[in-house]
């Protein structure tokens, strides 16, 4: 058993000679004192082994004798020697071990989850902004920093981080939700306040301590009627402040109109398709897309290559289709003017009559060198009142 495991180490010399006659079996007497061990007989076979550096002689003497055999070698420092000697699998190994190396320190494929207004290419183009793209180290990131700054410079986000597994990125996102202003609650104790200027008209108060009279000329944000209110039987109250307090307004609406109009052209659009690969991309068909005027749109498409139907490679196919609209430039009359003016002034007269009435307008036109300007003066009833939420302030 010991010698079986130096005979692995040290390596050994296998020798198999075949018999023809009397005289090829006499050659082990010739050859025993080269030192061969492991000797057997079968049939018509001798075979015998020996110690790596003795193999050379034993072959020198039967090459004399002119007896016919196979030689092999087996154990470790044989397997060493003969691998080194191969210069060709040698280098490709080398060449795997650094190219591994190398490759398992890139980030071959981004992928992004959670997002749905910001799109993937918003992301993208923002991740490029920190030098991280398909392509980059991995070593050279810094993933805390990274979702720090990332959401500093974004602020549709409100989480963000990036996980590297391999050599694949997934980066998770939360996209911040704008809340809409919220109007004050009926419970909470509000004053009524001037939206605008104006001539009180009436009052009608229903809760809460009338300020102003009828006749009175009022500035935008006074207060008109206050939570504070007395009783006869209970003394002075704080209750939230109710009614409707019309006022005459006269609100004046400015309208500037250029004489420049744009029109636009027929959508026209281009098609290349490309061979992208980590962050480069080699055009293989299609225009080049090169557009001086207009907004250029475009919409990408990536269709990812595979090696034996299952293994993704960092390769894939990438059609663009590129669309742009174009604008000639053309001179506006003065009653295309006035017809935009007059669309204006009916939404003006709807949003109006929905709060109170126009009593009378007026309307004034003036022309400079590059627009007409059209400004309507109102004369109103309407409502002016509005909530405005209680407070205490300290001197």
């Amino acid at each position: 058993m010991i010698g079986k495991i130096i005979d692995f180490f040290i390596g050994k010399a296998l020798f198999v000679i075949t018999v023809k006659d009397s005289h090829d079996v006499a050659v082990l007497n010739i050859l025993r004192e080269r030192g061969f061990y492991d000797c057997s007989v079968q049939e018509q076979k001798i075979t015998f082994a020996c110690d790596c550096a003795k193999a050379k002689g034993i072959s020198k003497n039967l090459d004399e004798l002119g007896v016919p055999y196979d030689k092999s070698f087996t154990g470790l420092v044989c397997f060493v020697k003969r691998f080194f000697s191969r210069t060709g699998l040698l280098a490709g190994l080398i060449a795997v071990v650094i190219l591994n190396a190398l490759f398992s320190d890139i980030i071959w494929e981004i992928e992004i989850v959670g997002n749905k207004a910001v799109s993937d290419e918003d992301i993208m183009r923002g991740l490029m902004k920190f030098d991280i793209y398909e392509g980059s180290r991995k070593s050279e990131v810094d993933v805390k920093a990274l979702s720090r700054d990332f959401m500093q410079s974004d602020d549709r986000l409100s989480f963000f981080h990036m996980n590297i597994n391999g050599i694949k990125a997934t980066v998770e996102v939360a996209e911040a939700v704008k809340k809409s202003p919220q109007a004050p609650d009926k419970k909470e104790v509000c004053n009524i306040v001037a939206r605008c200027d104006g001539v009180i008209a009436r009052m009608d108060v229903y809760s809460g301590g009338r300020e102003v009279e009828n006749g009175q000329s009022v500035v935008k944000g006074q207060l008109l009627v206050s939570s504070f209110f007395e009783t006869r039987t209970a003394g002075l109250l704080l209750r939230r402040a109710k009614g409707t307090v019309l006022a005459q307004t006269q609100p004046c609406l400015e309208i500037i109109i250029p004489k420049v109009k744009y029109r636009k052209i027929p959508e026209k659009a281009k098609t290349q398709t490309s061979l992208s690969f980590l962050n480069y991309s080699i055009k293989l068909d299609g225009e080049n897309v090169a557009f001086e005027k207009g907004n250029l749109y475009v919409n990408t498409q990536k269709t990812p290559m595979y090696l034996f139907g299952f293994l993704k490679l960092p390769v894939c196919f990438e059609k663009n289709d590129y669309s742009y609209s174009e604008y000639v430039e053309e001179n506006r009359s003065e009653q295309e003017a006035k017809m935009i003016f007059e669309k204006e002034f009916e939404r003006l007269v709807k949003r109006y009559n929905q709060n109170g009435e126009i009593l009378s307008h007026s309307v004034e036109t003036e022309e400079t060198e590059d627009s007409y300007i059209f400004v309507c003066r109102l004369s109103c009833i309407e409502s002016i009142g509005i909530d405005k939420p209680f407070e205490i302030r300290e001197n």
